[in-house]
């Protein structure tokens, strides 16, 4: 009888058991890609540099060209990592799409000023460069710099995750101010509009 009670039992428990079973290895298997994981590391948002770079070898006093430091004062940045243009047709009452060409978009960074105006004075001098006083326009080469925004391994700076550079020139920067803010520090909100197109971005 006993034998015939233990048969019931499993028999009658087994589904459970075989679901307690499996959920301690399907747990048993997230533990393990949780670890293969972890074991990669993350990237951290704040460990990051910035370089801006005068590779046309433009003439004047331009402070970001001149003091590499600089670039530890940009507060935000953001890294397009590429966007495509695309268009649509119809087949029936389906719209497929297709990517017809890569773009070129807009670059936008925060930089903290200095007592000096040194971001401003950055900003003015490469816009004079771009536009003359009477009017016109001169070629990219007059204007254009080259900025480079770099991911750094939190565990160790000196080595670079990954980066991506830029042709760029100034397009627009804005300056908020406020008198609730004693503490505030003053930020610029500088756009740069990317002059080269993807296959010439590094």
């Amino acid at each position: 009888m006993r034998k015939k009670e233990i048969s019931k039992a499993i028999k009658k428990h087994a589904p459970r058991l075989s679901t307690i079973l499996g959920n301690k290895h399907l747990l048993h298997q997230y533990r393990l890609m949780y670890g293969k994981l972890k074991a990669k590391g993350v990237l951290l948002s704040a460990v990051y540099s910035v370089q801006i770079e005068n590779i046309f070898h433009h003439k004047g006093f331009i402070p970001w060209f001149v003091n590499s430091d600089f670039g530890y004062l940009v507060s935000e940045a953001d890294i397009s990592l590429g966007s495509s243009e695309s268009e649509s047709y119809h087949a029936g009452a389906y719209q497929a799409n297709y990517l017809t060409q890569m773009s070129s978009d807009e670059l936008e960074m925060t930089f903290i000023e200095t007592v000096n105006g040194d971001i401003e004075k950055s900003y003015t001098a490469c816009r004079n460069l771009a536009f003359n006083k009477d009017g016109t326009v001169n070629e990219p080469k007059k204007y254009a710099f080259k900025i480079t925004i770099a991911l750094l391994n939190p565990k160790n700076p000196q080595e670079i995750a990954f980066s991506k550079s830029w042709i760029v020139g100034v397009k627009s920067a804005s300056t908020q101010v406020s008198s609730t803010g004693r503490s505030e520090i003053v930020k610029h909100s500088i756009t740069f509009q990317k002059l080269m197109p993807s296959m010439f971005e590094h």
